[in-house]
């Protein structure tokens, strides 16, 4: 059975603990948050994560930045 991770924030320990879940075999990132639409949002799409938004309010901000935005919590 696969563990589905989640990462709330994606700054300095969140890209690493989301880069160290997708070497693992047996877990799998579902997506990691975000409050912000900074450069780090735009690498949470760049290496392919699902990116999700603290805020549903939020999310046009995202959208206006050119960053793709699965969903809110």
């Amino acid at each position: 059975m696969v563990a589905r991770i989640a990462v709330n924030g994606f700054g300095t320990i969140g890209k690493r603990v989301a880069r160290a879940v997708r070497l693992q075999d047996d877990m799998e990132i579902v997506g990691v948050t975000k409050t912000r639409p900074t450069y780090e949002a735009r690498l949470a799409n760049k290496e392919g994560f699902p990116l999700y938004v603290a805020d549903s309010a939020k999310i046009s901000e995202f959208r206006e930045q050119g960053i793709q935005v699965e969903g809110s919590l």
